[in-house]
């Protein structure tokens, strides 16, 4: 088997060509000529440089090539970055698809996002099934649903199956919104949580579900890969406990994220690239329940996911190593990390 990631140097990507690795697959990744590096230090891999939106840098990274994992993808929530979403999120997959039916690809994972997914309560939480609620959706999760559509259509002999990642945490993500957040509590900054909250899952954990889906996914199937369902005010005490930190303790009011949304509006236009996802579709969906189930991953391909805390810890030990948060205070780890506890 001949293995192709994209979005490899991304969260997901770099803890899945880990995951690959140690299995005793050394992947070849397509790597955006100006990607940072670091996730990937000392793995093994065979890189070609390009980018998705490059038909001929796809057609050299698919050369031989039998199973790949569409990881690549742009996050932002705001109309600014729309054009933008659009050309990687879908028009990259679509290139993607594509090349993959030229090379003779047998069998594709498409990485998407829960966000395609309606929203759920705690005690009725969405799954595969559950319509999204119309006026609620981003243009971040319309570029998603756009591409999830592409992967359903026909390319030929090519077997696509979709998977669903919720909020996700773990180590080798320094420009994902979840290390962001994390940074954030380790470094005291933030005082206050927002009302709503959402299922939050490991990085190493979603690489498993990946490589479940490679092997068991139904063609066409969607999977939702999640953890745990927690309150922001919870995921970010855990952060606070696992770092030693003061846990933020006041609940951010509406009036306050509409401002701050407001001002990342018109800041996000002058600068994407740091203020991609302080904008107001962002920090209100913060106001609301977005609970899911992986249910049927966990059923149907055998998906075990441990408790967040886990990737919580994952990320601290990457950013202090990576000296993105001081190293002179030590961590505090506790708590389960391991199965069971929850559903």
């Amino acid at each position: 088997m001949r293995t192709l990631v994209t979005g490899a140097t991304g969260l997901i990507g770099a803890n899945l060509v880990r995951r690959l690795t140690r299995a005793g697959i050394r992947p070849r990744i397509l790597r955006p000529p100006r990607a940072q590096k670091r996730a990937l230090a000392g793995v093994d891999v065979e890189a070609v440089v390009g980018d998705i939106r490059d038909a001929h840098s796809l057609a050299k990274a698919m050369s031989g090539i039998t199973h790949v994992y569409h990881a690549a993808g742009h996050v932002r929530f705001d109309d600014a970055g729309r054009l933008l979403l659009h050309g990687i999120n879908v028009e990259g997959t679509r290139q993607v698809l594509q090349a993959a039916r030229i090379a003779g690809v047998e069998r594709l994972v498409h990485v998407s996002s829960s966000v395609t997914m309606g929203a759920g309560t705690l005690d009725a939480p969405a799954d595969e099934q559950t319509e999204t609620a119309p006026g609620r959706e981003t243009p971040y999760a319309e570029s998603k649903r756009a591409a999830e559509q592409l992967a359903l259509g026909d390319w030929g002999g090519l077997e696509v199956v979709i998977t669903n990642p919720t909020f996700v945490v773990g180590a080798y993500g320094t420009g994902a919104n979840s290390a962001e957040v994390v940074r954030l509590v380790a470094s005291g900054l933030m005082r206050a949580y927002p009302p709503g909250g959402t299922n939050f899952v490991n990085a190493d954990d979603v690489a498993d579900g990946l490589v479940l889906a490679m092997e068991h996914g139904v063609p066409g199937e969607r999977y939702l890969l999640g953890g745990e369902n927690l309150t922001y005010r919870a995921f970010l005490a855990e952060v606070a406990e696992e770092c030693g930190a003061r846990p933020p303790a006041v609940p951010l009011p509406m009036w306050a994220a509409r401002g701050i949304g407001r001002a990342g509006d018109v800041l996000g236009r002058v600068s994407s690239a740091k203020l991609g996802w302080v904008n107001t579709p962002f920090l209100e969906g913060l106001f609301r329940p977005t609970y899911v189930s992986s249910e049927k991953a966990k059923r149907t391909l055998g998906y075990a996911p441990r408790p967040v805390r886990r990737g919580i810890r994952e990320a601290l030990r990457w950013y202090q190593e990576e000296r993105l948060l001081p190293r002179d205070r030590p961590l505090t780890p506790r708590g389960v990390v391991e199965p069971g506890g929850f559903g």
